[in-house]
């Protein structure tokens, strides 16, 4: 679930299941942390079982940051 991403610490929403390295993160989402998890999410989270390889290009980052900003709100 992606509504309400900004300010929620990793692993939290109810009726999903997460892997434990996700749910012990202990990280909360903004945009720093997302461009972060963004570029390398098995590299950010170690564990995780997420199959997106990530977004290598900052700016390619950036613009998914901005649409998922304000498409979550």
């Amino acid at each position: 679930m992606l509504h309400g991403l900004w300010g929620r610490k990793t692993g939290q929403v109810e009726g999903y299941s997460y892997t434990d390295a996700n749910k012990s993160k202990g990280i909360t989402w903004d945009d720093n942390t997302l461009f972060e998890y963004l570029e390398n999410p098995k590299k950010y989270i170690p564990g995780t079982k997420m199959a997106f390889g990530g977004l290598k290009k900052p700016k390619d980052r950036n613009d998914l940051i901005t649409f998922l900003k304000e498409e979550t709100k």
